[in-house]
C-alpha cells in the first residue's frame, strides 16, 4: 500500500472540498464533558499509524532504489581496464567545467 506525502506528515488522508458534504470523524456529536477525550483519541489514533506508515514507506523506498541500482548497474558496461597508481590517463575537460573548476595544476 503506497501512502501520500501528505498522508506521511500529517498521519491522514487528505481531505477535499467536496468531501465536506460526506460525514467525517467524528460521528457523534462533541460536547464539552467529551471533547478532551476525543481529541486525545484522535490524536492517539494518528500518532500510533503514522510510525507504522513512514516505517513501510521506508521500505518501500529501500526496495525501489535497489530495483533502480541493479537496472543502472545492469546499463554499464563492464571494466575492461584496471587502472593502477601512476597510470597515466586521458582528462577530457569542456569549457564549462574549465570555468568553474578554476585552475588545473598537475603536481
Amino acid at each position: 500500500m503506497k501512502h501520500t506525502p501528505f498522508d506521511l506528515t500529517y498521519g491522514r488522508t487528505a481531505t477535499l472540498p467536496i468531501n465536506f458534504t460526506v460525514e467525517t470523524y467524528p460521528v457523534q456529536p462533541i460536547n464539552e464533558e467529551n471533547f478532551q477525550e476525543t481529541l486525545q483519541r484522535r490524536a492517539y489514533t494518528l500518532l500510533s499509524t503514522l510510525e507504522e506508515k513512514r516505517r513501510i514507506a521506508a521500505t518501500y523506498i529501500e526496495h525501489s532504489q535497489a530495483q533502480q541500482k541493479k537496472r543502472h548497474d545492469n546499463k554499464l558496461p563492464p571494466i575492461t581496464n584496471k587502472f593502477k597508481v601512476r597510470n597515466k590517463v586521458f582528462l577530457h575537460r569542456t569549457k564549462a567545467e574549465k570555468q568553474w573548476s578554476g585552475k588545473f595544476e598537475n603536481k
